[in-house]
């Protein structure tokens, strides 16, 4: 074993195609039978001679049976000073973002596209958000608290979890709400009930870009949750806004984040209701710019189909409402919808609601999201402002 890590043989034929395309999932039927580990473990990935090519996190009930982290060229062994100094990495690049001088909120480790596995920190203020979401990443908690504590200001850090009941405070004083500054604007934002880790942060540029476009316009924001897209339209000079919100709770902080930002004053109406229903309920051609946000409709590859058909009849329903010179800023946030899926989608959308359109942006998270280009899957976030002629 090298470094006293447990090797683990790929199938003869394998290494190749793995070393060239680098990505960063190595799924079960890549190893030979005998590649066995515990989950959690870091192991070393060998070519069927035993020679190493990568070095992953092992998961040994999942069909992603090893999520590597570095490859072989490193000439290190994954220690202690190889997490500190692959977090510091992260937050280096996030201190160079001049993007960052506005906002006291952003996305210090972004999993795969950090090199660090499963692992997501998100900074608000001096309120640290941790999800692990692999039994490697679990692996790595002592680590990243070290790192976190020693590097960063912060008054508590919350560790995140899918059910809230397991959720819970890890370190310094809980601080359920915080208050975060995004291009001027303020937001209150719940730690421990918000949707993500408590704020939509891989947004920011398309809200600011919203804000370029809103002057004099009537603006819809569906799937509006705590309001982001509608704050940042009435602070552009909106004449009128409209947020739909399925979700009583997020909602009810839209008003208050209104007052905070002093565009009380701007008309403002909350429908708590379906998005798809209430898109039934819009006159036609009254609104300017309508927003579709909504929340992933699909998280495994078999349900792609079905999810498809919900975008595009929601962007069905919202282009055939605009009028001409109408903006629709619409997103999926799917992993498994990509970029082009999406376009063709829309494409159909387009042909069905018999509009003409064109796009004007093409839109993605910011660089505190960054990317691995061996990973595909990274470019979750996706979407398109239509211009309706």
């Amino acid at each position: 074993m090298r470094g006293g890590l447990r090797r683990v043989r790929l199938r003869a034929g394998k290494a190749e195609k793995i070393r060239l395309q680098r990505h960063p999932w190595l799924f079960s039927g890549a190893f030979a039978p005998d590649a066995l580990a515990d989950s959690g473990d870091t192991v070393c990935v060998c070519d069927e001679h035993g020679h190493p090519i990568a070095y992953g996190h092992w998961d040994a009930q999942s069909p992603i049976r090893c999520r590597v982290f570095a490859w072989e060229r490193i000439k290190l062994t994954p220690n202690e000073a190889f997490w500190q100094n692959r977090f510091a990495q992260a937050l280096a690049l996030r201190r160079s973002l001049p993007d960052l001088t506005v906002t006291n909120a952003y996305r210090l480790l972004n999993s795969e596209g950090d090199g660090v596995p499963g692992v997501i920190v998100d900074i608000y203020d001096q309120v640290a958000v941790v999800q692990l979401r692999t039994p490697g990443s679990e692996r790595l908690r002592p680590s990243l608290l070290r790192f976190l504590t020693q590097q960063l200001q912060l008054q508590g850090i919350y560790l995140r979890r899918e059910t809230p009941s397991e959720s819970e405070w890890i370190w310094g004083t809980p601080l359920p709400e915080v208050f975060i500054k995004e291009y001027g604007l303020e937001f209150k934002v719940s730690i421990e009930k918000g949707q993500k880790t408590g704020f939509f942060l891989d947004q920011r540029h398309n809200r600011q870009l919203l804000r370029s476009y809103a002057s004099g316009k009537r603006v819809a924001n569906f799937f509006a949750y705590t309001g982001g897209f509608t704050l940042y339209a009435g602070a552009g000079g909106a004449v009128e806004l409209l947020s739909v919100e399925i979700m009583s709770e997020p909602a009810s902080l839209i008003h208050e984040n209104l007052e905070r930002n002093q565009l009380a004053h701007v008309p403002h109406t909350l429908w708590i209701e379906d998005a798809f229903e209430a898109l039934q309920k819009l006159e036609k051609g009254y609104w300017d710019i309508i927003i579709l946000d909504p929340p992933a409709f699909t998280h495994h590859q078999e349900t792609v189909p079905q999810a498809l058909r919900g975008y595009k009849e929601i962007n069905r329903r919202a282009l055939r409402l605009l009028p001409a010179g109408g903006l629709l800023f619409t997103f999926s946030c799917s992993a498994h919808v990509t970029p082009q899926i999406f376009r063709d989608m829309l494409l159909e959308a387009a042909m069905e609601a018999d509009r003409p359109v064109q796009i004007l942006h093409f839109m993605h998270a910011p660089p505190d999201h960054p990317i691995d280009l061996f990973h595909p899957q990274g470019e979750y976030l996706k979407g398109f402002v239509l211009l309706v002629r």
